[in-house]
């Protein structure tokens, strides 16, 4: 199986090249060189830019493409349009936040998508307000140039190794700690993650197989709530661990932004619904496995341990903890 990757060395990317390594496949990624350069010795790594073109690319054909670093729709006709005569199937990894409706209710792969804007079409450099309106806008362009042979993931939250955001791991790190841990007293609100393992494993598959068509990517199978997490969690934590729940509205009264200040925390009026509610069925039936958690969570410890490092992303300091705890 001959692969490429457009990217390749990032977090979910580097997931894709360790897997495809492992499976034999011949891959191939094309990047800038910027992160982690060499980092895969038995991959061919060809350097260049996908804003400027693609020329170092000519001549090149593969089984299939997966473009894990495309954001902005003119990109991807570039890209799309560049390898539609070297690549018979492209892969574009897209989001969850391509739907357009997020409240109270499921997101199935046939729920609407965010319109368009013309106006964020001179966009180069990423707008959160424009993010869900320009992946679906990307996903639009890819099918439109490769028909059937447009492959569309629609992931959740990705965690797990190499996570540069923290959007996760904050909660594994911060109940080994113990203490007087901040959660929020929504117990029952939904949560959705899918591990980048899983989600790189089950994109090779559909490649392998040449799937087209549109797949959400979350998990876990099963529902879970955050006293769900925060239970499982708790094997993790030291003995006098203690959970303190805060309303949403004490969180939001004290500055603390939803979604990155408290990860994977979304009230309703942000959301949280429907980000959190995506339907699994098809891609279940696609063939999509999920680890427990409990090995995730073993997995996000264990990089911890072993680079000395914790990406802490915007998520609540230390300080910010202690002072939430104070006011409470």
């Amino acid at each position: 199986m001959r692969l490429l990757i457009l990217g390749g060395t990032g977090f979910l990317g580097r997931h894709l090249t360790e897997c495809a390594l492992k499976r034999g496949w011949d891959v191939t990624l094309f990047n800038r060189g910027q992160r982690n350069p060499g980092l895969y010795p038995n991959a061919r790594e060809i350097h260049g830019d996908r804003k400027v073109g693609f020329e170092p690319l000519a001549g090149l054909t593969f089984d299939s493409v997966i473009d894990t670093s495309g954001f902005f729709p003119r990109d991807l006709d570039a890209s799309a349009s560049f390898l539609k005569e070297a690549s018979p199937h492209y892969v574009f990894v897209s989001s969850v936040s391509a739907y357009e409706e997020t409240d109270a209710k499921t997101l199935n792969e046939d729920s609407p998508l965010a319109p368009w804007d013309e106006a964020f079409e001179p966009l180069t450099e990423m707008k959160p307000e424009a993010y869900g309106a320009l992946k679906a806008e990307c996903e639009r362009r890819v099918q439109k140039i490769y028909g059937d042979g447009a492959l569309i993931i629609r992931p959740g939250l990705i965690v797990g190794r190499y996570d540069p955001t923290g959007r996760f791991s904050y909660w594994p790190n911060r109940f080994r700690k113990g203490g007087k841990i901040v959660v929020p007293a929504d117990s029952g609100a939904r949560v959705q993650i899918i591990d980048a393992m899983d989600l790189a494993g089950w994109t090779l598959d559909l490649c392998a197989a040449k799937r087209g068509g549109v797949f959400n990517g979350v998990g876990p199978k099963h529902a879970m709530t955050f006293g769900q997490l925060f239970a499982q969690l708790m094997a993790f934590a030291p003995e006098g661990t203690e959970l303190v729940p805060l309303s949403n509205a004490f969180l939001l009264k004290h500055d603390v932004a939803p979604w990155v200040g408290l990860p994977l925390w979304l009230p309703k009026d942000a959301g949280g619904d429907g980000m959190m509610s995506v339907d699994l069925q098809r891609q279940i039936e696609a063939g999509l496995k999920h680890r427990p958690l409990a090995d995730t969570v073993r997995d996000i410890l264990a990089e911890i341990d072993e680079t000395g490092t914790f990406v802490a992303g915007a998520s609540l300091t230390a300080e910010a903890e202690a002072a939430l705890l104070a006011a409470h």
